[in-house]
């Protein structure tokens, strides 16, 4: 009964975050704050540890040495790859993908990393520790990570030409897949945190001088 209302929470808290950030685009920060309030509530509600939510700091050397390579793709080659891959074969992505970013509205570095850093551990901790690491006792590892990333995916939604959004998201779920992998394989959402800051900040500076 009690594992039922959990699913029935996730899922619930989930269903509000999106359509909210889908539709109340005004409100999409506010939105995103619900489930990391729920994890906050629940968790001292239920007396999980932080090492249940994946906040995992003893063993992060072995952890982030077990997912060497995933760390790697994710945290130095991918983003950058994909920019300049755009930059030479698909410059319609790659001006989707740069209108997105905060440098017009005149956001400097200084206030842009610690805003990324805080908003993808927002991030993470509701795709990989809420809705992967919740779903995967009812539906199994590969259909939780696959879930998450798909609604990773969705949530990064900007409206577009059909393929230049399809292209968009695609690529967003493929690194979700990998991040949603490492959580699997040690369950250090540090690790994740710290691949997903490390690909956006190679991936921005590589956008912005192409």
């Amino acid at each position: 009964m009690k594992t039922n209302r959990i699913l029935f929470e996730t899922i619930l808290v989930i269903a509000v975050t999106l359509f909210g950030m889908w539709f109340v685009p005004g409100a999409k920060t506010l939105f995103a704050l619900i489930p990391i309030a729920y994890l906050l509530i629940e968790r001292r509600l239920r007396k999980r540890t932080w090492n249940d939510l994946g906040f995992t700091v003893r063993t992060f050397g072995a952890d982030l040495r077990a997912n060497w390579l995933l760390f790697a793709l994710t945290g130095f080659l991918i983003q950058p790859l994909t920019a300049l891959w755009a930059k030479t074969y698909f410059p319609e992505y790659l001006a989707h993908v740069q209108a997105r970013l905060p440098f017009e509205s005149g956001i400097g570095w200084g206030v842009l990393l610690p805003l990324l850093a805080v908003s993808l551990l927002g991030e993470e901790m509701t795709y990989r520790t809420l809705l992967q690491g919740r779903l995967t006792p009812f539906i199994g590892i590969p259909a939780a990570v696959g879930v998450g990333s798909v609604l990773f995916g969705l949530a990064h939604f900007a409206p577009g030409a059909g393929i230049i959004v399809a292209v968009d998201i695609g690529l967003i779920i493929v690194d979700s897949i990998l991040y949603g992998v490492m959580l699997a394989r040690r369950n250090n959402l540090w690790v994740v945190w710290l691949a997903h800051l490390l690909g956006d900040i190679f991936g921005l500076l590589v956008l912005i001088s192409v």
